[in-house]
């Protein structure tokens, strides 16, 4: 199953949890959807610990999640 969301940080909190990011699909010439290999259950469960401030990441896995998606729009877009 996939999940896909258009949330930029949304997707950074889900990519440094370790969930593989399968694609990009853009949406118009200023949005992208990032898809991942995640069900979409799976990921709302890392998006309600994420909210709850449960979710705990190394600041290093978010910060370079935030910079691979960044390179991977502007590659897209």
């Amino acid at each position: 199953m996939e999940f896909i969301s258009k949330d930029f940080y949304i997707c950074s909190v889900i990519l440094a949890s370790g969930v593989n990011l399968l694609r990009l699909k853009k949406e118009t010439e200023r949005f992208v959807f990032f898809i991942f290999d995640i069900s979409p259950s799976n990921a709302e469960k890392i998006i309600q610990r994420h909210w709850s401030r449960e979710l705990v990441l190394p600041t290093r896995n978010l910060i370079e999640a935030i910079n691979e998606l960044k390179t991977r729009i502007h590659a897209t877009l």
